[in-house]
Order: C-alpha cells, then structure tokens, then sequence
C-alpha cells in the first residue's frame, strides 16, 4: 500500500525552512558539453518511466514500443526509401552526444548501418534505470523503431554485433500513406499557395488588395444567411479551419455584438512566398477584411477589424 505523508505534516516540511539571503545562493554553471550529456542521461530516464508505466497497466516493453511508434509515425509521410529512413533515424539518434552510426554497404534500394548503444554508458547497478533493466528499454526502442519502418513502407532487419546493432533497410516502394494531420497540413498549405497565386493575378490585372476583397464578398455576399454578429464570425472562422493553424480566442459575445483576436498565422508563409507571387501579408489582410466588411454590409451587420501585434482584432456588431 502507497503512504502518503498527512498535509498538516507536509505544509511544515515546505513553508517551515528558513529562507536565505539571495546573495547566499549560488547556482553553478555547466558547459554545453555537460547540458547535453544530462539531457541524455535523463531522456534513458524517461525511457525507463515509459516502459515502467506500460507495465503498470499490463502492457511488456514491445507494447509499450509499437504504441510509441503509432504514435510518431503520425509525424512521418509513407513510402520513404530507405536512405529517407536511415537519415531520420540519425538525425533522432544523434540526440545523444556519444551515438555514432556507420554506414556500411548501400545500394539504389537498401542500406545497412551499425548502431552503437550510448544506452549502456548510462544505465544504473545492476545495468537498470530504477527498477527497469536496459534490456527492456532497448526492447521498446526496437518495436518503436519496426513501427515506425513499417509504416513508413521500409523493411528492417536487424542483428547483434557485438556492442552494436547492425540495421539493414530495404525500401518496398509503398504504400504511401499519410496521418490526418500531415494531409490537412497539406491541403492548407496547397491551399493558401492556390490563393496567393489568384491573389498575383489579380494584383496584376491593376486590383488592389481591397478591391480584390471587395469583389469576392459582391460574388459570394447572397449565399450567406448569417442573421446576427455571432452567426457572421462563426461562418467566417468556419472558412479558415480549412488551415491548421487558425487560432481565434473569443473575448466577448452578445446578441449585439462580438469581439475577438485571431493569430495572424499565415505571415511566415505570406512572407517565405513573397518572391515568387508578389503578394504580403499585408496583402493577404486587407482583401480578407475588405471581404469580410463586404459580407456583413450585405447581412445589415457591422465587421471592424484591425492588426495588433500578429492578432487580427475583430468586431462584429448588428
């Protein structure tokens, strides 16, 4: 049975303490070389609480490993070859300070690779972490790393040498498969290329940014029904999910009245395409607003919007 120390004999054990002079404390200071070894010595730390947690609730270390692996393959795109595998396993090896990786044979559809195992420099007594053996820590790195190889679309093999492992990846060619948060990020980001693109050809013609907006509310003003402020925003917020990254806080609503601030999301990009459509994020704003004033003109509403730091500050009133 857990004990747990009574809060009226804990509160003494924190405030009780005579508190000292700030010039009595000093902190030390550490080298680039010693933040990184800590950092590694407390990522196996955690490593270890993972695979010990996934005990606790019935699952052995490849469990806990596939999970992990489920769980990052989100982040990668399907059919990688397998040189594409390979350099982003290094890149995520490479986070400890003594990993090393060898390259030792490779062909246009397969590469094999030795591993060392920084692991072991840090394990504990007994060569655990806590209660954990490094076995089953490396247990969990292999399923999390055959997850990730078959979602990826490589195959993976790997054998003991030593104090190494030896990996070998063969690139299958398929299938190309993508999680739902790498598809939306990509449908956004085709999507506001596609807008900056019509937004230059507009510009082109002799429009400005405004009148641009104004024509696209003209056009698509009558398929609107929003009848009150709340209504109009949600709609117009509703259009931007098509992005990701939107980000609008409520600060007040009303029957009457609604204000609001929106991250000005799309600058980085705006601004990485400049080059190549002519188009700011200026740019990008002033036809939104234009657009949006245009919509609650034709509603009987009120759309008033400005930019403050990054925010898009939005008032909508009947």
């Amino acid at each position: 049975m857990k004990r747990h120390l009574p809060l009226a004999v804990l509160v003494p054990l924190l405030v009780g303490a005579p508190s000292l002079p700030a010039q009595d404390v000093t902190l030390p200071e550490y080298t680039m070389e010693q933040r990184w070894n800590r950092l590694a010595t407390l990522m196996v730390g955690w490593e270890a609480a993972v695979v010990a947690l996934g005990e606790s609730h019935g699952m052995g270390p490849g469990e806990v490993g596939t999970w992990i692996g489920e769980f990052f393959s989100q982040d990668w795109l399907g059919g990688a070859e397998a040189v594409q595998l390979l350099r982003g396993m290094n890149r995520n090896f490479t986070a400890m300070p003594d990993a090393t990786v060898e390259v030792l044979a490779s062909t246009p559809t397969s590469v094999t690779a030795r591993f060392n195992r920084p692991i072991d420099a840090r394990l504990g007594a007994g060569g655990r972490v806590v209660s954990v053996p490094g076995e089953s820590i490396l247990r969990m790195l292999t399923a999390l790393e055959s997850t990730i190889a078959e979602w990826v679309g490589v195959d993976l093999e790997r054998r003991v040498d030593g104090d190494h492992d030896v990996l070998t990846l063969r690139t299958r060619y398929g299938p190309i498969q993508a999680s739902d948060g790498i598809r939306w990020a990509r449908g956004a980001y085709l999507s506001w290329i596609a807008r900056l693109q019509l937004l230059s050809l507009r510009k082109e013609s002799g429009l400005t940014a405004t009148q641009i907006g104004e024509a696209d509310a003209e056009l698509y003003a009558p398929s609107w029904t929003a009848q009150t402020p709340w209504q109009l925003f949600r709609g117009m917020v509703w259009n931007q999910m098509t992005d990701p990254n939107t980000d609008c806080e409520v600060l007040s609503a009303s029957p009457t009245e609604v204000r609001a601030r929106c991250r000005e999301h799309y600058r980085e990009l705006v601004t990485a395409n400049q080059s190549r459509f002519n188009v700011t994020s200026e740019d990008v704003f002033e036809s939104g607003r234009a657009f949006a004033m245009g919509v609650a003109d034709h509603l009987g509403l009120r759309w008033v919007e400005s930019l403050e730091g990054g925010y898009r500050m939005i008032t909508v009133t009947k």
